[in-house]
């Protein structure tokens, strides 16, 4: 699992039926100071969070766990989900986001 920033979304009117009714978010990985890292990559708002660009979520990227958590009920591939919006996190250091 890993602490990720939505930077876009993804509208597509035509796409794979598996995919119908799923949204898709163009997520990148956000370390504890906030500052994001490595590659954009897209993920099923699997706990349809109603997330947008600049949102704070929480994405699971283990193939498997990222297709059960989209709750999609097809075995099509999946290589990231969102399972959560973070409103704050706090760590022994203080809140780092709010």
């Amino acid at each position: 699992m890993m602490i990720a920033r939505v930077v876009g979304n993804i509208v597509s009117t035509q796409k794979h039926g598996d995919y119908k009714g799923q949204k898709l978010l163009i997520v990148r990985a956000a370390n504890l100071t906030g500052e994001l890292y490595g590659p954009e990559m897209v993920a099923v708002d699997g706990a349809d969070t109603d997330s947008g660009i600049g949102d704070l979520v929480l994405v699971i990227q283990e193939g498997g766990s990222a297709r059960q958590a989209a709750r999609c009920g097809h075995n099509g591939p999946i290589d990231a989900s969102v399972i959560a919006v973070a409103d704050s996190i706090e760590t022994k250091h203080g809140n780092l986001y709010e």
